[in-house]
């Protein structure tokens, strides 16, 4: 007996091992398809371009505005004209050689010094030098005389007006500041210190230093006033003085060496075509004054002040970053959407970007207006263009995108685990460089997984590991790839069945009291107690979803600051004004907070009208509005939970700027799909099964959708024509699952 009972266990062990071997074979997998979606945001980086352009009167320094300090300046066009010199003191006669001094009395009553002006000049005024030994109570002046060419002395022509002597009691240049300047021709004149007012009884006395012994100017003339008239002059002993003074005519830049100093290097200006004329042209400058003005300092080899017109131009250069975003779904081209902020710094702006050589269909909306048309788009080169004719100021532009997906695939070792075991895949030789973004949904389209990670890394694999409290059914993994330019992905399907337990206790003793048939029905029996339970309550679960979908007749988001819907569906023949309905039910929400002073509060309102049931469900940002036949199961209520954190996580920031535009919400869709299972109610087409194992279930209903569409004369078919008036059980419901994951039946829009 004994021999009988191991010999058993021993046959037991070997086939049971033979089992679970079974389960482990090798398979390479590749992507299968899947609706859902992913959005990545992202930072696009956009050039604007602008154009100052002025013109300017300046003297040593230019000011230019560039409106903002992060703006590079890549060109600078300076055009001057009209150069001038600036006023300048011109030394004739100093006091650092030999020098002796003269005084104004009350016998000698003035005296002049020769002055040369060899071109038209503007006097400013005169530095003499000089004391008082004794002031006089009389006014002294100094001023500007003719020229005597008889006598070379002063003549009686005066020229501006005399100002009163500027001197000290001390001996040094004292400063003559004429209360006009004076304009003087070419020609010979006299500076004249004029003390003809001094009374003879004065004792006053005012010096004027001279050179007689190595002057600058031997060959200037002197003279001295007395006797009421003026002496012949003499040379070789000119009095010290300077002329403050400007000289009225263009020089050329490169004559005087003119230069303007940009980003701390000197650049020579070259001579223009006409006299006093010049200009500086730089180009493929790359740099920031950091300021919001450019200060260009403007000198020459002379050491004078310089007088110009100047005409400029600079090119400028920055750039910025716009909100922009992907939407990646298999077999479906990416969506690139680019939300800039532009901002017009001047009368000529132009903005620039480039692009990836696998974009395509680029559209351009300003306002809500498309103006493709109006925007230049290089393909070839891969660059954009909205020029300034484009642009206007506080508009809205929305910029929109397509790339082919890249395809890449999966090495699956195997596809089917037990609950509590580690699921793991790798991409696929070659490996993609970039994001990758792992996403498992259980059987009922809810994701319960995700994880991150960039290659190249230290592995190229994804693991999970499954709870043993898993349910069975088909889990679909997504696997999204992302690198700044192109985007794709790639999807898997495994299957997960809770595990085998035996208790061999148990089993021994059976097979011991009641031998080897009694043994395997009772081991059956407690294989089937461990899972009935959870099957039934999946079961349940499912037929309660089923029935929650098929309930549904609309769904209608809602931006709560404007009440604006931002996103409606329909899953009924039946048209409906989704604006009127919002309308009306928001007139309802309102009356119902004015009474109950909850506004404050998220909230969940249940209505009836007429057939329908209606549930409105508060959010941060937006309100949910669904219309159903009949009041949903309790697990819908969670659902919606589910979805309104998934919709303020993607779509808040959005709702929270909404301005009208809806194309950022058209995902919500997707959303739909994934938390309540609305592919159901969308047309379904019939894809062969290939080698995939059926029950009769599903080839039931796969040949009552060949008897519909046949039928309707149509290539699709609804769940609703297949449920033709009756209930679905659950077996019916569970095979409808099964079909929709497997994609013999494929939904699709």
């Amino acid at each position: 007996m004994k021999s009988k009972i191991r010999t058993f266990i021993s046959i037991f062990l070997l086939i049971l091992s033979v089992l679970i071997a079974s389960n482990n074979h090798f398979e390479l997998s590749y992507a299968q398809s899947n609706g859902d979606s992913l959005t990545i945001p992202t930072n696009f980086v956009i050039h604007e371009f602008s154009k100052a352009t002025g013109t300017i009167e300046s003297n040593n320094s230019i000011n230019v505005e560039i409106k903002s300090p992060t703006w590079n300046i890549t060109t600078i066009e300076l055009n001057f004209t009209d150069v001038k010199l600036g006023r300048e003191v011109k030394v004739i006669e100093d006091e650092y050689g030999e020098y002796d001094l003269k005084y104004v009395d009350k016998k000698v009553k003035a005296f002049g010094v020769q002055v040369n002006i060899t071109e038209p000049t503007i006097v400013y005024g005169v530095k003499i030098f000089g004391s008082i030994l004794v002031n006089s109570s009389e006014s002294i002046y100094f001023q500007v005389n003719g020229y005597d060419n008889l006598k070379n002395c002063p003549n009686s022509t005066i020229y501006g007006a005399p100002v009163l002597l500027n001197m000290t009691n001390y001996l040094l240049w004292h400063t003559q500041t004429f209360l006009s300047p004076i304009p003087l021709s070419a020609g010979q004149y006299f500076f004249v210190l004029n003390g003809t007012k001094i009374i003879t009884s004065e004792p006053a006395k005012y010096n004027w230093a001279f050179n007689g012994v190595d002057p600058n100017y031997p060959n200037l003339y002197a003279s001295e006033y007395t006797l009421g008239a003026w002496l012949n002059g003499v040379q070789g002993k000119p009095f010290l003085y300077q002329i403050i003074q400007q000289v009225n005519r263009y020089y050329n830049p490169e004559s005087i060496n003119m230069t303007a100093e940009i980003d701390g290097v000197s650049y020579n200006i070259t001579n223009g075509i006409d006299s006093g004329t010049g200009n500086l042209i730089l180009s493929n400058l790359n740099f920031s004054p950091n300021n919001e003005n450019l200060q260009i300092p403007i000198s020459n080899g002379i050491s004078v002040g310089l007088f110009f017109n100047l005409s400029y131009s600079l090119q400028l250069k920055g750039l910025f970053y716009s909100e922009s975003s992907v939407v990646i779904q298999e077999g479906i081209d990416n969506s690139w959407v680019i939300n800039p902020e532009i901002t017009r710094y001047s009368e000529n702006y132009s903005v620039e970007f480039s692009f990836p050589k696998s974009w395509y269909n680029l559209t351009f909306e300003r306002n809500g207006a498309n103006v493709t048309s109006d925007v230049f788009i290089d393909y070839i080169n891969n660059y954009v263009t909205i020029p300034n004719d484009t642009i206007t100021e506080g508009a809205s532009w929305l910029i929109t995108a397509s790339s082919t997906e890249i395809s890449f695939g999966l090495t699956v070792d195997r596809t089917e685990f037990l609950a509590g075991q580690e699921l793991k895949f790798f991409i696929a030789d070659p490996v993609l460089e970039g994001n990758y973004t792992f996403i498992l949904n259980d059987p009922f389209h809810d994701k319960i997984y995700t994880n991150n990670k960039t290659i190249p890394s230290i592995s190229n694999s994804f693991t999970y590991i499954i709870p043993s409290t898993a349910l069975d059914g088909s889990y679909e993994a997504f696997v999204y790839w992302y690198n700044g330019t192109d985007a794709g992905v790639t999807t898997q399907v495994f299957s997960i069945t809770l595990p085998f337990t035996v208790d061999w206790a148990l089993i021994i003793s059976i097979v011991v009291i009641a031998g080897l048939g009694s043994a395997v029905t009772l081991s059956s029996v407690v294989l089937t107690k461990k899972n009935k339970r959870k099957k039934l309550a999946a079961k349940e679960k499912i037929i309660n979803k089923f029935m929650d979908i098929l309930n549904l007749n609309y769904i209608i988001v809602i931006e709560k600051k404007s009440s604006l819907n931002v996103y409606d569906k329909a899953f009924t023949e039946k048209r409906f004004d989704s604006t009127l309905i919002s309308g009306f039910l928001e007139a309802i929400r309102t009356f119902g907070l004015d009474i109950s002073g909850s506004e404050e509060r998220s909230q969940t309102v249940k209505l009836e009208y007429k057939n329908s049931k209606i549930l409105m469900s508060d959010f941060k940002h937006f309100r949910l509005i669904f219309i159903l036949k009949d009041l949903p199961s309790p697990q819908f209520y969670e659902v919606i939970n589910d979805l309104s954190l998934k919709i303020e996580e993607k779509y808040g920031n959005y709702l929270k700027e909404f301005k009208g535009n809806l194309q950022p919400f058209e995902g919500i869709e997707n959303l739909l799909k994934s938390h309540l299972g609305t592919s159901f109610l969308y047309p379904l087409k019939l894809v062969g099964p290939g080698r995939m194992k059926i029950s009769p279930t599903e080839k039931s209903l796969i040949n009552n959708a060949i008897a519909v569409m046949k039928k309707n004369q149509l290539d699709y078919f609804y769940i609703t024509h297949l449920m033709a008036g009756k209930v679905f059980n659950s077996k019916e419901v569970e095979a409808l699952y099964s079909l929709i994951i497997k994609r013999i039946f494929n939904p699709f829009v």
